[in-house]
């Protein structure tokens, strides 16, 4: 029992456990038939990580091992790579598409290895971070995105209802014209079936939006985004940086005391 303690409580041991279980998803994609010995072996890393969570409830504590994210991160993933099990105890079907998609949940596992990436505590925190501070301006641009879906679809939809035939494509459309995909083809599907004067004004139109929404709108959450990840981290150097001058001083202050006293 203890030896097992050591073993499953072990974040190293289970990190090499976590790659070589990556490992096999990853060979799997290569191999189109169903390979009954890597599914047998990738069930038995399910159920070998699922016996990991168990000891350490079991060792922690529930309440211990809830409180801490990243315990539950691992418990999410191995409740949902769990159903990919079945096929382990001969439920196998051929070619029945339910479980077909039961087994890719199998892949969920490999999102463990997020837990050992070195500072990832901090970054996490720098991300949280840089979406508060870009959240108003990202609601701002899907307003903009919202307006102009609408916009288009009465604009455009007879036109290139491949793009605009409704809002909701219109919505798939404008935002890949927001990140500069192929927000050239619009224009012209809607050029080749309309007369010269409309090909002229949506050139124009879909020119200015690609400016607005595009290159000024996305650049701006971007940059904030991105500074707030640096202030961020700016933020804990200069934390750091007083902790070092206050440190300095007490030390200042014990050399002057104890040369007034001699």
């Amino acid at each position: 029992m203890e030896l097992a303690r050591r073993f499953f409580t072990n974040d190293h041991v289970m990190l090499v456990l976590v790659f070589i279980n990556t490992g096999i998803i990853f060979i799997s994609g290569f191999i189109t038939r169903e390979s009954i010995a890597l599914l047998i072996i990738d069930s038995l890393f399910t159920l070998l990580f699922l016996v990991e969570a168990l000891v350490k409830i079991r060792v922690r504590g529930f309440r211990t091992y809830w409180a801490d994210g990243w315990n539950r991160f691992d418990f999410i993933i191995i409740l949902l790579a769990l159903p990919s099990c079945i096929n382990l105890f001969g439920f196998a079907f051929p070619g029945t598409s339910v479980l077909l998609s039961l087994r890719t949940m199998r892949a969920f596992k490999s999102f463990r290895l997020l837990k050992f990436i070195p500072n990832i505590d901090s970054l996490l925190n720098g991300i949280r971070v840089a979406f508060r501070a870009s959240f108003i301006v990202a609601i701002g641009l899907g307003v903009l995105l919202l307006i102009f879906s609408i916009l288009t679809t009465f604009l455009f939809g007879i036109a290139a209802p491949q793009y605009f035939g409704n809002p909701a494509i219109s919505v798939y459309s404008i935002f890949r014209l927001f990140t500069v995909e192929g927000w050239y083809e619009m224009p012209e599907a809607i050029a080749a079936s309309s007369g010269a004067g409309m090909a002229v004004f949506a050139r124009i139109f879909f020119s200015l939006l690609l400016f607005l929404g595009g290159i000024i709108g996305m650049s701006l959450v971007n940059g904030i985004f991105v500074d707030a990840m640096a202030t961020d981290n700016n933020d804990e150097v200069l934390r750091k940086l007083s902790q070092i001058e206050k440190k300095l001083d007490e030390m200042g202050g014990t050399k002057e005391e104890h040369e007034l006293h001699e």
